[in-house]
C-alpha cells in the first residue's frame, strides 16, 4: 500500500487529494497527506463577504463550462454535492455577448455575431471579415512554436493582433502577448493550422467531426449544462465553496491536511522520498507536487538540479486586485462582462470587470480593476501602497465610466506571482522536466497551473490526470 503526499493547498493539491480518494482503490493507499504552507486552503480562489454584506472576488469568479476540462469540474461539483448552489451564465447574456476593449480612452464593442463581423466598427478600419479571409489565404508554417501575436498578426492582420490578442492575453494571463506561447495557451489554434493549413478551415472540421469519447461528457450534469447552454458558472457564496466543499470532502475521507508548513526540501530514502517541512519530516512513496513550479522548483533542488532548473526558467506575473462596490445599480450604462486594456494604451489597467452584470447583488454595482501584470513592477514598483493601487482603480472608473461616486466598500490586494507566463517554448519546458523525472524514477508527479493550463479548470483536470498516471504507476487499472 502507498504513502501518498500532496504538495499544495490550493484547488490542484485538494482535488488531487479527492481523486486519489475516489479514483483509486482504498486497498491501494495506505495515507493520503495534504501539505499546505499558509494557514489557509484554496490559494487564489477567495471569496470576501464584506462588512457591508457585498460579496467580492479576490481571484477567478466564473468557472468556463465548455470542454473537456469544464465538463470534469462541473462532474466535481456535482459529486461534492453542489449542484443546487450553481448559478450560471446562459450564452445570449449580455455578459457573454459584450466584451469590450479602450482604445484612445474610450470603449468599444467587440464584434461577437456574424452581422457585426461583416460591418466596420472601431477601432478596426477594416470588416472582421477581411480578417478571416486573409487566415483562408495566408499559408501554413513549420509545426514550431510562436507568440500569441505573432500567430494571430501572420494569420488574421494587425489590427486583430493589437485589438483582440493583446488585451485578451493581458486579461486573462496578465501577459505580453508577443511573449506568450500559442502552442502552449491556444492549443486547438495551432493545431488547426498544422492540420488543415488554416484556422477557420480547422474551426469548421471540428464543428462536425469531433466527437470526444471522455465519459465525463455523457454526464448528466453536463447534459444540463449543454442544454440550457451555459457559459460560465459561478456558486451562491462566491467560487471559494468549491474550494470549502473539497475541503470538507476530502477530511471525510480520511486525508491528513497540515496547514501553515511550508515544504523546505525533498530527499530520497531509498525507493521512498522524505518530505521536510518545518520541523517535520514525512515519507511517502509517492509526491504529487501542486506547488507553484517557483517552489516545486526550491525543494526538488536535492532531487535533481536540472530538474529545478527547468522549473525555475518557467516565469510569473504579479496582479493587483482592486474590488470596488457602489451603493448604486444603475452605474455601469451599457451591460457587459467589462472591457480589456491593450498594450498600446497608457494605462496601469489590464482591465475591468462589470461583476454585477454577471450576477447581480442587491441595489449595488460591483466592479473589479485588474493592475499590473507582466508590466507590475515598471508600473508600481515592488510594494505599492493600498491606497495608490487605490487611487489608481477609481482614477480609471471616472475617466472611462464617469463614475463619480465615492465606493462604499473596497478591497485591495496584490496577488504575488499568481499567474505563470506560458512563454514561447513552454511546452517543450514542461515536457522535458517530466522526461527528466522519468529517467531518475523520481516518484514525484507534476500538477497544477504551472504546467498544463492556467486557468481553474485547467488545474483540476491537471490533478485528475497525476492521479490517473499514479494508477498506471502502482499498476492498477481504472
Amino acid at each position: 500500500m502507498a504513502k501518498v503526499v500532496v504538495l499544495g493547498g490550493g484547488v490542484t493539491g485538494l482535488a488531487a487529494s479527492h481523486y486519489i480518494k475516489t479514483l483509486l482503490p482504498s486497498s491501494a493507499v495506505a495515507s493520503v497527506c495534504l501539505i499546505e504552507g499558509s494557514l489557509r486552503l484554496g490559494g487564489w480562489m477567495q471569496s470576501v463577504q464584506h462588512d457591508s454584506g457585498v460579496l467580492l472576488e479576490a481571484g477567478p469568479r466564473t468557472l468556463r463550462a465548455a470542454g473537456t476540462a469544464g465538463a470534469n469540474t462541473l462532474v466535481l461539483a456535482h459529486d461534492l454535492g453542489l449542484e443546487g448552489k450553481i448559478r450560471s451564465v446562459s450564452y445570449g447574456h449580455p455578459t457573454t455577448m459584450n466584451r469590450m476593449i479602450k482604445v484612445n480612452g474610450a470603449l468599444h464593442r467587440l464584434p461577437s455575431s456574424l452581422s457585426t463581423a461583416l460591418k466596420k466598427t472601431p477601432p478596426f478600419t477594416k470588416p472582421l471579415l477581411v480578417a478571416l479571409l486573409q487566415d483562408l489565404r495566408s499559408e501554413k508554417v513549420c509545426n514550431c512554436d510562436e507568440s500569441l501575436y505573432s500567430f494571430v498578426n501572420r494569420r488574421f492582420g494587425r489590427e486583430v493582433a493589437t485589438y483582440v490578442i493583446d488585451p485578451l492575453a493581458r486579461g486573462v494571463f496578465a501577459g505580453n502577448a508577443r511573449e506568450l506561447s500559442v502552442k502552449s495557451l491556444a492549443k486547438s489554434l495551432h493545431a488547426y493550422e498544422q492540420r488543415h493549413g488554416s484556422v477557420i478551415k480547422g474551426a469548421c472540421f471540428d464543428v462536425f467531426t469531433q466527437r470526444s469519447r471522455d465519459s465525463v461528457l455523457t454526464h448528466p450534469m453536463v447534459k444540463k449544462a449543454r442544454k440550457e447552454k451555459w457559459a460560465v458558472w459561478s456558486l451562491q457564496e462566491g467560487i471559494e465553496t468549491l474550494i470549502k466543499a473539497l475541503e470538507r470532502d476530502v477530511v471525510d475521507r480520511g486525508v491528513d491536511i497540515r496547514l501553515g508548513h511550508p515544504v523546505n526540501k525533498l530527499s530520497q530514502n531509498g525507493r521512498c522520498l522524505k518530505i521536510s517541512f518545518g520541523s517535520n519530516e514525512i515519507s511517502a512513496d509517492h509526491v504529487i507536487s501542486c506547488l507553484p513550479c517557483s517552489q516545486a522548483a526550491s525543494v526538488c533542488g536535492n532531487l535533481s538540479k536540472d530538474l529545478a532548473q527547468l522549473l525555475n526558467a518557467i516565469p510569473f506575473a504579479t496582479v493587483a486586485v482592486v474590488n470596488l462596490a457602489y451603493d448604486r445599480s444603475d452605474l455601469v450604462t451599457q451591460p457587459a462582462f467589462g472591457y480589456l486594456v491593450p498594450s498600446c494604451e497608457p494605462s496601469k489597467v489590464l482591465g475591468v470587470i462589470f461583476d454585477t452584470c454577471t450576477f447581480p447583488q442587491a441595489n449595488k454595482t460591483v466592479l473589479t480593476v485588474m493592475m499590473g501584470g507582466y508590466w507590475f513592477n515598471s508600473l508600481f514598483g515592488t510594494h505599492p501602497s493600498e491606497e495608490k493601487l487605490l487611487s489608481t482603480a477609481i482614477d480609471e472608473l471616472r475617466s472611462t465610466l464617469g463614475i463619480s461616486d465615492h465606493p462604499s466598500a473596497w478591497r485591495t490586494q496584490v496577488l504575488r506571482a499568481c499567474i505563470p507566463q506560458y512563454v514561447v517554448g513552454h511546452t517543450e519546458v514542461v515536457a522535458s522536466a517530466r522526461r527528466l523525472i522519468d529517467q531518475h524514477k523520481l516518484p514525484v508527479s507534476l500538477a497544477g497551473n504551472s504546467y498544463d493550463g492556467v486557468g481553474v479548470n485547467d488545474a483540476i483536470l491537471s490533478a485528475k490526470a497525476a492521479v490517473q498516471n499514479l494508477a498506471t504507476t502502482l499498476g492498477i487499472k481504472l
